[in-house]
Order: structure tokens, then C-alpha cells, then sequence
């Protein structure tokens, strides 16, 4: 009985031994592939005018942001030299 149970050991053993360092490296590099490749297969790519319009409006967003920005700093800036000259004297 006793060297049955060593043998059911050596043989859980055997079978629990993991891969080394570079086999589950490349193997999840595999799997990483893999469901990349599933995903990039469920992604809507927009048509040519679809992707048009979304840099347009980006564009334009950007603009407004940007001149809103600048009207901002330049009231301020105003705001600052009108009360460093009134306190300058």
C-alpha cells in the first residue's frame, strides 16, 4: 500500500511540472495574438466619409477651444497689466 502511494505521488508530481520560463512566455504571446486578432475582427472600421466627419468636427472643436482659450488669456492679461499700472502708480 505504502508504494502505491509514493507511485500516485511521483506521478502527481510529474504531471503538476509547469512549462519553463520561455514556453508559457511564447504561449501567452500566442494567446495575446490570438484574441487580438478575435477583436480587431468585431471593431466597426468607418467608411471614408464617416471618418470625414469625425475629423472635421474634431478639428473644428479644437478651433473654438483654441480661440476661447485665447480670448481668456488675453482678457486676463489685460486684466493684470490694468492692475499692475494702477498700482504702480
Amino acid at each position: 500500500m505504502a508504494k502505491k502511494a509514493k507511485e500516485v505521488k511521483a506521478d502527481k508530481s510529474k504531471k503538476e511540472k509547469k512549462p519553463n520560463w520561455f514556453v508559457r512566455r511564447w504561449r501567452s504571446l500566442k494567446n495575446w495574438a490570438h484574441e487580438t486578432k478575435l477583436e480587431l475582427k468585431k471593431v466597426h472600421w468607418p467608411k471614408r466619409d464617416e471618418l470625414f466627419k469625425a475629423c472635421a468636427s474634431v478639428l473644428v472643436c479644437i478651433l473654438v477651444i483654441g480661440v476661447f482659450v485665447w480670448l481668456l488669456d488675453a482678457v486676463a492679461a489685460a486684466v493684470i497689466n490694468a492692475l499692475l499700472h494702477l498700482f504702480q502708480g
